[in-house]
């Protein structure tokens, strides 16, 4: 570990000489001091930065070692005695789980407010000290968990624009294109929440039952939902035809090809 690790993390770089909250040269130079030091009109140039990702980069090149040895090379080259050394050693402990149980077979740890918490869990320290060996370990199954959060927030996102189907093209909000068993459709949707209350329940045309009997959000009992077939929640099927050979040319789009029986 370098030794002046603790200036890395703490400082930020000295600014230059015109940095505007300088001292002025006084207005009248018989009111200026007989003698003067350099550093008299000049303020700090350091302040005090954030600045974590040395550290957690240190920490990941020593995965595996034993946690002691690491420990004590952090303590020698920041001192735990001084104000703002000892500011970092408490983010240490943001980033490594150093006291683990286990709870019903599962390794936890103490994440603050929230308790016990499973050390595999998206928001899980980046690294641990394992309870068997005192090895450092990183924590492969919080970067999972991050991994599967992500990718579950953008197929939400996908999803909810309709976006993320090789066999829809949304046109504009009445018109989308559907490929269905290899054909593509020009459908018409419409909006339930214009639907007359009082009057019959519409037949979603793609999935031929009636609309209450459509989910809205998630697919139940094997039948889509809106939000899968349309990109919204609150739009249904209202009629459909098949694209003709000059609206495929135009929509650049190709049926499949039959099967040969």
């Amino acid at each position: 570990m370098r030794k002046d690790m603790y200036k890395v993390i703490v400082e930020r770089p000295r600014r230059g000489g015109r940095y505007k909250s300088e001292h002025s040269d006084p207005v009248d130079l018989d009111e200026s001091p007989i003698r003067e030091g350099l550093k008299r009109r000049h303020r700090s140039r350091k302040h005090l930065n954030e600045n974590l990702r040395p550290l957690e980069r240190y920490l990941a090149s020593q995965v595996g070692r034993p946690w002691d040895k690491v420990y004590s090379e952090i303590c020698a080259g920041i001192d735990r005695r001084n104000t703002v050394q000892q500011h970092i050693h408490q983010h240490l402990e943001d980033f490594v789980a150093t006291r683990l149980i286990r709870v019903d077979g599962v390794l936890c740890h103490h994440g603050g407010w929230f308790g016990l918490r499973p050390i595999d869990s998206e928001w899980g320290p980046r690294f641990f000290v394992d309870p068997d060996s005192g090895l450092l370990r990183r924590n492969r199954g919080r970067e999972d968990a991050r991994r599967a959060s992500r990718q579950r927030r953008q197929r939400t996102a996908l999803l909810r624009d309709g976006g993320h189907r090789e066999d829809l093209r949304r046109i504009d909000a009445q018109w989308q294109l559907h490929r269905i068993d290899g054909l593509w459709y020009r459908v018409e949707v419409a909006d339930i929440r214009d639907i007359d209350p009082n009057g019959p329940m519409p037949i979603d045309v793609l999935r031929r039952i009636p609309l209450d009997q459509c989910p809205t959000h998630t697919a139940r009992k094997g039948i889509e939902s809106n939000l899968w077939l349309f990109g919204a929640p609150d739009l249904y099927a209202v009629r459909k035809r098949q694209l003709d050979a000059k609206e495929l040319r135009h929509h650049r789009l190709q049926n499949d090809a039959p099967r040969e029986q």
